[in-house]
């Protein structure tokens, strides 16, 4: 009987540490995921377009491929939404026969709409977007009509304007509006645009069929009708008055017209017997008109520029040799949806890595992080052998002193310490951002005073006996044993040098001495509201951080529970 009590007894132990280890697992993978979130939601956003930002979700949306153009399509916050002080049964109820009943009212009114609306009108995306903008005027009242009313009532608010207005923003195309051609000289510049006679364009390739549209949306175009069912590609081509010499040509700018389809874009131009590619696909993101521009390489452009154009190369020679006439060429690449998807989610890091001067930021940021780092190391642990290991006259004073300055707030001293350095003639240098490093900083000496003091005095006295100096003693004994602590200084000034911002603001004037926290900061003064592509620059800027930490982890955190221990 005890014995079948027991075996209970140890049964129910057993269930409730088996719950209880099943509720720590819990409790830390949902703290987890709770201190994760902000960086989830950064990754998430810096795959996202600037109009995809609201509403507000946790996974961008995924490129629509389409496979022929045009199309209608709304975006994901332009479909109607029940309001607040509406009832959902009323809601379910109506909205059906009220799309009904715009779609008729919007087929009516083919009369005042342009040609090109009518095979679109019966559309159910235009009826949704014009119900969307209906509901937002309509009362409340209109939701408990009757069925019948409630058509009546919108269908009535449903006129012209509001249709071109709605389908403006839902259809989708590809339009060609204008091509210029920039020199080197002010004065050269020739602009080509719809409706002259020689802006004349022809499809050559692929399934493509160019119509002029002299009343297109805000502005005259020429719209690429393509269908990539047979083929993966087509070509539109034209041949262009140039009056300023071929060496003369600076840029080429085309205002082009996407269709979010994520297709790739590539030009060519003939001129002069030579032909010229640009190096770097276009994608169709956007259903907004772009004026795309693609540069000559110029070896006296500044390359620390921020970069707003494409780069186009000499391709080497062409057929086409006619004076004063180039040939321009645009070439569509259909790519399938895994392919689009690649092309989305990492469009802002190449947007990045393609218009600030990484390189040369991250070289700056390298530099000054390894100096930084064997100056703070260097430094720090010299004086801390001084205060652990030497007996000299005022020491604890001198320690008590240096531990005092760590209260003084850092913009007390900010302005005196930069005109010192500027008399001193740093400013302007990298100077003032990594020499201070070798005198130390009050938090490492503290950090590496408390270390060394664990280390038994009798390998200290050993190393004399055999004829070994302070600084062998230094050198041989204390630092191979303050490992972890000298890892942990080094990770602390790592993440200080490698987000310190407020420095070289206040120390460089000169865009080639930016380190890449500055230098990103003055991409988002460039690109303000692009919050996908600023989100997408902080992703680059944070991961060498996470990197080093998940690599000295070990050492950090043994550095960190040592320290002040004795023994």
């Amino acid at each position: 009987m005890n014995l079948s009590a027991n075996g209970k007894a140890d049964a129910i132990r057993r269930t409730a540490r088996f719950f209880r280890r099943v509720m720590l697992h819990i409790a830390l993978i949902s703290g987890s995921f709770v201190f994760a979130a902000p960086f989830i939601w950064l990754l998430s956003t810096s795959a996202k377009m600037p109009d995809e930002m609201y509403p507000p979700r946790w996974l961008p949306p995924a490129p629509k491929t389409a496979a022929s153009s045009p199309y209608i399509e709304l975006r994901a916050n332009e479909h109607a939404e029940c309001p607040i002080s509406v009832a959902a049964e009323d809601w379910e109820r109506l909205k059906p026969p009220v799309l009904r009943a715009i779609s008729e009212r919007t087929v009516a009114l083919r009369q005042e709409l342009p040609a090109f609306y009518a095979p679109y009108l019966g559309h159910p995306d235009l009826a949704e977007g014009m119900l969307n903008r209906l509901v937002k005027r309509a009362p409340d009242e209109v939701f408990h009509l009757p069925e019948a009313e409630a058509q009546a009532w919108f269908a009535e608010h449903v006129d012209a304007a509001l249709a071109r207005e709605v389908f403006e923003t839902a259809y989708r195309h590809m339009a060609l509006a204008g091509v210029t051609f920039i020199g080197y000289d002010a004065a050269n510049i020739e602009r080509f645009t719809e409706g002259q006679p020689s802006f004349d364009w022809r499809g050559i390739e692929g399934s493509v069929k160019l119509i002029s549209r002299p009343d297109g949306l805000l502005r005259p175009a020429i719209e690429a009708h393509y269908d990539f069912d047979q083929e993966d590609v087509f070509t539109m081509r034209a041949e262009l008055p140039l009056r300023m010499q071929p060496n003369a040509l600076r840029k080429c700018c085309a205002s082009i017209h996407g269709d979010r389809s994520w297709h790739e874009l590539e030009v060519m131009l003939e001129m002069g017997g030579r032909r010229y590619e640009s190096t770097e696909p276009v994608y169709l993101s956007t259903d907004l008109w772009q004026d795309i521009t693609w540069k000559f390489p110029d070896p006296n452009e500044d390359a620390l520029r921020m970069k707003t154009w494409y780069d186009i190369r000499d391709a080497g020679i062409s057929d086409y040799n006619t004076p004063g006439s180039v040939r321009m060429s645009i070439t569509c690449h259909y790519r399938p949806f895994w392919v689009s998807i690649f092309n989305k989610f990492g469009y802002n890091y190449r947007q990045v890595l393609r218009m600030a001067p990484l390189y040369s930021y991250i070289r700056n940021s390298v530099f000054l992080v390894l100096m930084n780092v064997i100056g703070s190391i260097l430094g720090s642990s010299l004086v801390a052998f001084a205060f652990a290991r030497l007996q000299w006259p005022g020491r604890d004073f001198c320690f008590s002193l240096v531990l005092a300055t760590i209260m003084i707030p850092a913009q007390v001293t900010m302005a005196p310490v930069f005109l010192i350095f500027k008399h001193m003639g740093w400013y302007n240098t990298l100077l003032p951002l990594w020499v201070p490093s070798f005198f130390g900083s009050a938090f490492a000496i503290f950090l590496l005073r408390q270390f060394m003091r664990s280390i038994p005095a009798d390998l200290e006295d050993s190393a004399k006996i055999d004829g070994c100096g302070y600084v062998g003693i230094y050198w041989r004994i204390i630092l191979p044993l303050i490992k972890p602590a000298l890892a942990t200084i080094g990770i602390f000034t790592f993440m200080g040098v490698w987000n310190d911002f407020m420095g070289p603001l206040i120390y460089l004037s000169d865009q080639e001495l930016y380190p890449l926290s500055l230098g990103l900061f003055a991409l988002q003064a460039f690109q303000m509201l692009n919050y996908g592509l600023l989100m997408a620059a902080a992703v680059l800027m944070t991961l060498p951080i996470i990197a080093l930490f998940f690599a000295a982890q070990r050492q950090f955190i043994q550095g960190i529970t040592l320290t002040g221990m004795k023994g």
